[in-house]
């Protein structure tokens, strides 16, 4: 894996500049769709993770905690540039660690559905019958979950 800093931050921090800039790059811009920064970032609900390589923004995603126990991860983002590098990987991996520090019993995302072996190999499954559009692009997605509190540590 490419030598990278995974940080916590928060929706105020300057960073977040890079992340918008991000999440467009690589969930809108393929699609044609214009930039739209209205990414309800805000709340005590929302975690913000981002990996630096070079004190760039390089990866990101977003977990809303819910109150149900579970954490909602969204925006899983990685620079064009760094995919395959292992970034995503390990984005998944710190968000599952921070569920779990925080009692969490439970991860669960919606994936394209071209990223659904990703996940598998991450040890999640999928729990939606059918795929279904999702959001500004209506691309085909699929409800995917994972179990936190009894599962047994992964290796990084």
């Amino acid at each position: 894996m490419v030598a990278a800093e995974f940080v916590w931050i928060a929706a105020t921090d300057p960073r977040m500049a890079e992340v918008h800039a991000l999440r467009h790059e690589v969930l809108f811009a393929p699609f044609g769709l214009p930039r739209d920064d209205d990414w309800d970032d805000e709340g005590a609900d929302r975690r913000h993770l981002v990996a630096l390589a070079g004190g760039r923004v390089v990866g990101y995603l977003n977990m809303i905690v819910e109150p149900a126990g579970s954490g909602h991860v969204r925006q899983v983002s990685v620079s064009g540039a760094f995919q395959g590098t292992g970034i995503g990987r390990a984005l998944m991996l710190e968000a599952e660690a921070e569920a779990t520090r925080i009692g969490l019993s439970l991860v669960w995302l919606n994936a394209r559905v071209s990223a659904e072996g990703f996940y598998h190999r991450l040890g999640y499954r999928t729990t939606s019958a059918e795929p279904f559009p999702s959001g500004r692009t209506r691309v085909p997605h699929v409800r995917m979950e994972r179990a936190l509190l009894s599962d047994t540590p992964r290796k990084r």
